[in-house]
């Protein structure tokens, strides 16, 4: 008998997770952090010379070997930026299978906040770079196709033509049916996590039929994104405001002592601990919105994925039914 799924159960995924495993998620957003830590390490000499200049815009750097002192500065800069790449993937990697597992494991805990290296990460890590490779190589081609029919509209005058019409429609027809297989391509990793194996057949086959049920989910998902953000965006501008009337009640910034400012920053670095606590509670809070950022988009199609995707014992159990 075939499953199904709850696109309001698989919406509410996230936030379960967030709420009900904050450590989980907070761990999550922690590695997600990693590589950001790593690329500040990549700008550690343009941080030491704009100390030693007093100018902030030695900072605002495209890295070019110009920008470096020395050949050997621009050289570890490529390599530290490099392992932030690396980083960053391996980091998506985990916490995405991490999110995975979390989303079917119910109430149950996890020690390590669901983050292994095993066999599901490898065989993830596979199916991303397949889905990848093969999004990006249909859009070359449809990239060709609309390129060629702007040549031609072109070359008619630049005018509103057939050929414009048909690039346009072309691209417009390529970006809603990326989206609409792109619900199917999402249950692929949440298989290959249920069945511990790479589940291309069986990921793709366990949206068959409820293609326009995933297509609905990643409207509904892409609403509670824009929702969020929103409410993000009127939150920072309720602080600045906020913090803008409070600079204002401190009077002419020209007439602050700069003895009195040194004076402060001395005071801190004598008793660092209360920056040290607001750092860190402001570290914690972004490592918690970055973790529920990638459960976001994640859980929900594990979730649904966990309802579709057909199991050996339930498809032996149907033959065993058939069959008696």
């Amino acid at each position: 008998m075939r499953r199904g799924f709850s696109i309001g159960d698989a919406v509410a995924a996230p936030f379960r997770l967030a709420f009900g495993k904050p450590l989980a998620t907070l761990a999550w957003g922690f590695v997600l952090m990693v590589p950001s830590v790593v690329a500040v390490a990549a700008f550690a000499p343009l941080f030491t010379r704009a100390l030693e200049t007093g100018d902030p815009g030695v900072l605002a750097t495209d890295g070019t070997m110009t920008d470096f002192e020395s050949f050997g500065q621009y050289m570890e800069f490529q390599a530290w930026s490099g392992l932030s790449n690396i980083l960053g993937l391996l980091a998506t990697l985990l916490v995405t299978t991490a999110v995975i597992r979390a989303a079917m494991a119910g109430r149950r805990g996890d020690g390590a906040a669901f983050l292994r290296f095993s066999k599901d990460e490898f065989h993830v890590a596979v199916i991303a770079i397949a889905i990848i490779v093969g999004t990006v190589a249909a859009w070359i081609l449809l990239g060709l196709l609309i390129l060629g029919f702007g040549i031609a509209a072109g070359v008619s005058g630049g005018e509103m033509t057939w050929s414009a019409l048909v690039a346009v429609g072309i691209g417009l027809i390529g970006v809603f049916v990326t989206l609409v297989l792109w619900g199917r391509l999402s249950l692929i990793a949440p298989a290959a996590v249920i069945l511990k194996s790479l589940a291309f057949d069986e990921g793709w086959k366990a949206g068959r039929g409820q293609t326009g049920r995933l297509f609905l989910l990643m409207l509904t998902l892409f609403a509670v994104t824009i929702m969020i953000w929103l409410a993000l965006v009127v939150l920072i501008m309720v602080a600045a405001l906020v913090l803008g009337a409070g600079m204002a009640h401190m009077g002419d910034w020209e007439a602050i002592d700069d003895a009195a400012v040194e004076a402060w920053m001395l005071a801190q670095l004598e008793n660092p601990w209360p920056m040290i606590g607001i750092g860190a509670l402001l570290l914690s809070v972004l490592a918690w919105i970055s973790g529920f950022s990638q459960a976001l988009w994640t859980a929900p199609f594990a979730v649904a994925a966990e309802g579709l995707v057909q199991r050996p014992e339930t498809a032996g159990a149907d033959a065993d039914t058939a069959n008696p």
